[in-house]
């Protein structure tokens, strides 16, 4: 079994989105657009994030792709950047500056839609 290296993972990304005909609106077609569209973020490939330089290379490889659908894309392919770039609320535990009694923790939280603080024990 052959070691692989793979190069240019966007330019990859965006042959195998583009070539299988992605105005047809089968459902690969959203796949492969959004694996492109995750390629992009991941690698931080800020020639693509560019909407003129996405257009030109959308537009050299299909010139009759329909133009609503394209100004869709680059909508879409927008929001999809700026989704990447936000951050999810911290997971369970962080640190904040203040004090606090040793061995007690503050949780907060919403319970039916009222926000909460407790000042809770460790438990060791």
């Amino acid at each position: 079994m052959p070691l692989v290296k793979l190069k240019n993972q966007t330019e990859m990304s965006f042959y195998t989105w583009i070539s299988q005909f992605p105005d047809s609106a089968h459902w690969c077609d959203e796949q492969r657009f959004l694996t492109f569209m995750k390629t992009i973020c991941r690698f931080n490939a800020r020639k693509w994030k560019d909407q003129n330089y996405l257009k030109s290379r959308i537009l050299k490889e299909k010139p009759n792709f329909d133009q609503d659908f394209l100004d869709d894309i680059l909508s879409l392919s927008q929001k999809l950047f700026d989704f990447y770039k936000t951050s999810p609320l911290p997971d369970s535990w962080i640190f904040e500056d203040g004090e606090i009694e040793d061995g007690f923790y503050l949780e907060r939280g919403i319970k039916d839609g009222i926000k909460y603080e407790k000042r809770l024990p460790i438990n060791n």
